[in-house]
């Protein structure tokens, strides 16, 4: 299934290249005005296409610098994030391995685990990390219906809400993947996207050393890392494998492992 969606990945890529790549070629023989205005037309058409998909599928990629994915590099400080949980013993374990190295974390929580979890929803917040969303039910925002899309983002803060989780208007998107229209409706609602600068693709690695081996590379100040604590019921044994030697690893550096809103200076 990884392999499908990198091979998919590429194939997207090479497609967009191809929009610009085939334009500059046709400008470069174009003999006749009128063969000209069609290669610059082709080729404006070709860099606006691959903007778009660049927005959509690319999590930290906003003309507007909307959607912050790595904070300052001076300061000593980074942040890691935990998507998809709260799940029970393994978020459970997370807490307490931070708990141990005196670190915190940002966990952007999916709503309908945490109508299931309301206590470990607002243990997290209780224990000094910072809180978002992530969806009500894990929809992919960019494949679904605008107004699927934002009854997804507005049931998904709602449960932190009425779990009684404070409000630190957080938001990130399953898989980055967004849209236009979806970023207007996150602003209106006055919340912030989050990306990341690095994953290190712990769900599919049966590995806990592969997993830190792969963080290792990111452990530098202003990363914001993306792990998974996973969805309700998922194993993330490997990744508790690996977490203490990521933690360690940091303190090595002399990184001081922050929230994302104490990383990127967002006091309210």
């Amino acid at each position: 299934m990884k392999t499908w969606r990198v091979l998919r990945g590429y194939l997207r890529a090479t497609f967009h290249l191809a929009l610009i790549v085939v334009p500059v070629l046709g400008l470069l023989v174009a003999t006749s005005a009128t063969g000209r205005i069609g290669a610059g037309a082709g080729l404006a058409v070709g860099v606006a296409l691959l903007a778009r998909a660049c927005f959509i599928y690319w999590p930290g990629f906003d003309p507007l610098f909307r959607v912050p994915w790595r904070g300052p590099l001076r300061g000593g400080r980074m942040a890691i994030t935990f998507d998809d949980g709260p799940n029970g013993a393994a978020t459970e374990k997370i807490l307490d391995v931070f708990a141990r190295h005196g670190a915190k974390a940002t966990f952007f929580l999916i709503g309908e685990n945490v109508d299931r979890q309301p206590e470990l929803a607002r243990r997290i917040a209780r224990e000094g990390h910072a809180v978002g969303s992530h969806t009500y039910s894990h929809q992919k925002l960019s494949r679904i219906p605008l107004r699927e899309a934002t009854s997804e983002i507005d049931r998904g803060h709602e449960a932190l809400v009425r779990a009684g989780v404070p409000d630190a208007r957080l938001f990130r998107a399953p898989h980055g993947l967004k849209t236009f229209a979806v970023v207007r409706h996150l602003d209106a609602a006055g919340l912030r996207m989050v990306a990341w600068t690095a994953g290190v693709y712990d769900t599919d690695c049966p590995s806990g050393r592969l997993i830190a081996r792969r963080a290792r590379a990111w452990i530098r100040a202003g990363a914001i890392l993306l792990l998974h604590d996973g969805k309700l019921g998922h194993e993330r044994r490997p990744l508790l494998e690996a977490l203490p030697e990521i933690l360690a690893e940091a303190r090595a550096r002399g990184l001081e492992l922050v929230t994302v809103p104490e990383l990127l200076g967002w006091t309210s």
